[in-house]
């Protein structure tokens, strides 16, 4: 918006040498044409001496070339500063550049464009040093943001003048039905300089859509009309969040499952343009992660026995945003036997060690074809491991998870343990060092139930640390 202070149009009118306006109707005779705009010049107050620039366009609209030889200036406080005379070919522009110099009291003239055009001269009336009102509007753009149907939100604006001279709203308009005004005062609203008034907007959505308006705002502000620009979404029912995990349960580690929420809707019929999946709980020590995908999430592995909840978050393409759903998957032991480790400090490799009943002292088994641990038994190289009858696969351990440098899980399992005590260990490998504290927890499960816990401290390097034996076939579990 221009900030000089202009001259009421009455004021100007009053001012302005009384021409035969008939003589200014475009005639069109197939010659030479030309347009000037503005008409009015208004170069606000300044102080004396002060040099103040304005310009005006000249523009060929005829059929053929127009030649513009002058601009004369009828004024002695304004001068043209910048014109070329030449010819226009049809469609081309000029600018012209007018310069006011202040003299601080109310001064008046004219520019006339002269031209081959019929109708030439064309006159420009220039004002300056009046005071006139100079119209604001604040703010100029809102947004009301999304707003549920059936709700409404309100937003003020000020229509400041800050003019020099009495500024007259004589009215208010906007194009959409679901924005209203409404105002303190009846129009029209008369507004001295430096007042203002409060216009109040109403944003009533009436459909799940996307708004956009603008305030028209007229008034006797010479520059003409302002305007305010509205925008707003209306959001009917909230998109809905569908989700499972399937298959459900599934045995840790052996196999996956998949996170599904591609059966979510919105209930307007908008489209669904992102699903926002978290894993927001999973077993102490699990180091498990939601893959990466869209709707549905698959080749989830549980690396340990426990609850695992995800929850899904959809938007619809107005950006609204659903209330989660929450989903529950159980990861359930394989085996009648089940034994998982896991630690708090990465960069201390713990491995899990279980010996198998031979009659002998456990520790004499260690590091032994009695010993399942990462270096025989392991099920993601080989395993060499034959217990209780031989070539019966079902009573031979295996170590499905061997991990070095995070926290964990390890785990062993037995389908169908042979009789005996079994002894579990953890051993702090020396070739992983960390100085501190180190808390190992080991859970037992028992024909899929969990039958032993416990949290210990673990920090000497190279030590075997004995946590448990196991008596099968009762599944008794003893604290060493």
């Amino acid at each position: 918006m221009r900030k000089s202070i202009l001259l009421f149009p009455l004021f100007a009118l009053a001012c302005t040498p009384d021409y035969d306006l008939n003589k200014y109707e475009p005639v069109d005779d197939g010659g030479p044409q030309i347009e000037v705009d503005p008409t009015e010049l208004y170069f606000g107050t300044g102080e004396a001496g002060e040099e103040i620039a304005q310009a005006f366009t000249i523009t060929s609209i005829g059929d053929v070339t127009a030649s513009v030889t002058e601009v004369r200036i009828d004024g002695a406080e304004f001068a043209v500063t910048s014109f070329s005379a030449g010819r226009l070919e049809v469609g081309e522009s000029m600018d012209v550049v007018v310069t006011y110099t202040a003299t601080g009291a109310e001064d008046f003239g004219e520019a006339s464009v002269v031209s081959d055009d019929a109708d030439s001269p064309h006159i420009v009336t220039l004002n300056g040093g009046g005071l006139v009102p100079d119209l604001e509007i604040s703010p100029s753009e809102h947004n009301f943001g999304y707003i549920a149907l059936g709700e409404s939100a309100t937003q003020d604006f000020a229509l400041r003048n800050t003019g020099g001279a009495t500024l007259e709203v004589s009215s208010l308009s906007l194009s959409e039905s679901v924005f209203t005004y409404s105002l303190s005062d009846d129009l029209p609203l008369v507004i001295e300089p430096g007042d203002e008034r409060t216009v109040t907007v109403t944003f009533l959505p009436d459909n799940s859509s996307v708004y956009s308006d603008q305030l028209v705002v007229s008034s006797n502000d010479p520059d003409g009309d302002e305007t305010a620009t509205l925008n707003g979404s209306g959001a009917g029912d909230l998109p809905i969040a569908v989700c499972e995990a399937t298959p459900n349960p599934v045995e840790a580690i052996h196999e996956d499952a998949t996170w599904v929420g591609s059966a979510s809707y919105d209930p307007s019929g908008l489209a669904i343009t992102n699903y926002a999946w978290t894993l927001v709980t999973k077993p102490s020590g699990s180091s498990a992660r939601m893959p990466a995908g869209t709707a549905n999430r698959s080749g989830f592995v549980p690396d340990l026995v426990g609850t695992y909840e995800a929850e899904l978050v959809v938007t619809n393409e107005l950006g609204d945003r659903s209330e989660p759903c929450t989903a529950t998957l159980e990861a359930i032991p394989s085996g009648d036997l089940w034994i998982e480790i896991y630690w708090v400090h990465g960069g201390d490799d713990m491995d899990l060690h279980l010996v198998r009943p031979t009659g002998s002292s456990p520790s004499g088994e260690l590091m032994s074809n009695n010993d399942c641990y990462y270096g025989n038994c392991s099920a993601s190289s080989w395993s060499s491991l034959d217990w209780g009858v031989r070539g019966d696969a079902d009573d031979d351990p295996v170590l499905d998870i061997d991990d070095i440098p995070g926290t964990g899980p390890e785990n062993i399992n037995i389908d169908d343990p042979e009789d005996g005590v079994f002894t579990a260990y953890v051993h702090d490998y020396p070739g992983s060092a960390y100085n501190g504290n180190n808390d190992v927890t080991m859970n037992i499960y028992v024909g899929g139930i969990l039958a032993w816990t416990e949290t210990r401290n673990v920090n000497s390097e190279g030590l075997y640390e004995p946590f448990a034996e196991i008596d099968w076939p009762d599944g008794t579990v003893t604290t060493l």
